[in-house]
């Protein structure tokens, strides 16, 4: 009888019919238990805490994994509990918890051996994401290193990618420059031979900001130049218009015309493609000036850039592809 109320109560949430579901699956749950069956009470709970879920009530799918995880004496339910956990986090993370979704996120590393991948490598990713929106690189890195090696064992060149992209951005941001350098070349190689253009243009961009670091000006513009090539969204444009200024006013200050002209026109080519003619107008004639308007077109450029800054990020500084 348990086995057969908790088939019709997954029928019921496959058919979206969740009232009946829960009554179907607390049934089932409640005859295991009268029967000293803990491997069908843990199924059954399972199944109850991913319909609860679905229908926004977390603490209640909690309650119902935890006795799941109680009851699972062998293990069978540890990759499905695992994913649940995982969708627990994303609704603590959405809404504010972060502790919560951290808490979350361990357990369910935990719970995912060696051979449920997937589940393993979606947890340290989103750790990693949590590590890094606390400024916690050392333990983002941690996170992206493991999820560097789980997708290498596992022959995933897509997940591979990702990873070395924002093994990059962490190092970039720890000013460990050679190793950004390292991680973003090999990400920007394997996205452009998967086809992965704006994983490409992300981390062509990043190695970009990493030339400008090293003061390699002309490699930047070269980099940035690259992104927009492999571009193909308007966020993705609008980044590489901020990267081309960021370039430009860099060999503005350094007196390098030949790379900041370019830069600065490249810019003002995207703004114009995107309808932000004022943008545009704001940059033109900037490489036209003459020697002794270099405070006219650093004026100009300034401008560029924080008019730049409110298009590409207005609420706010943040960290983002």
């Amino acid at each position: 009888q348990a086995a057969v109320a908790g088939e019709w109560g997954r029928d019921a949430a496959r058919a979206g019919d969740a009232i009946t579901a829960v009554a179907l699956l607390e049934k089932s749950a409640e005859l295991g238990r009268r029967a000293g069956d803990d491997a069908m009470v843990a199924k059954a709970l399972v199944n109850l805490a991913r319909v609860e879920l679905d229908a926004g009530r977390g603490g209640h799918a909690m309650r119902n994994i935890g006795e799941a995880l109680a009851r699972d004496q062998r293990g069978d339910l540890r990759a499905a509990t695992a994913g649940l956990l995982i969708d627990v986090a994303a609704g603590a993370f959405h809404a504010g918890d972060t502790a919560h979704a951290e808490l979350c996120l361990e357990q369910a590393l935990s719970l995912s051996g060696r051979n449920d991948r997937q589940i393993r490598e979606r947890t340290l990713a989103a750790l990693g994401g949590l590590a890094r929106a606390r400024n916690d690189y050392a333990a983002a890195a941690r996170y992206g290193e493991e999820l560097l090696d789980s997708a290498r064992r596992g022959g995933d060149l897509t997940v591979a990618a990702e990873a070395l992209h924002d093994l990059g951005r962490i190092a970039l941001l720890g000013g460990v420059l050679d190793d950004a350098a390292g991680h973003l070349t090999e990400s920007v190689v394997i996205a452009r031979s998967l086809g992965l253009e704006p994983l490409a243009a992300s981390g062509s961009r990043a190695l970009a900001e990493v030339a400008l670091q090293r003061g390699a000006l002309l490699r930047a513009l070269g980099y940035a130049e690259q992104a927009v090539i492999l571009s193909m969204g308007q966020d993705d444009l609008e980044a590489c218009a901020a990267t081309l200024l960021l370039v430009g006013a860099e060999a503005g200050r350094a007196g390098l015309d030949d790379v900041a002209r370019p830069a600065n026109e490249g810019a003002a080519e995207i703004y114009r493609l995107l309808g932000r003619d004022d943008l545009a107008q704001i940059l033109s004639g900037g490489s036209t000036l003459p020697a002794d308007g270099r405070e006219t077109r650093a004026e100009r450029l300034e401008a560029g850039l924080e008019a730049a800054r409110s298009v590409v990020n207005p609420a706010g500084p943040g960290e983002g592809r």
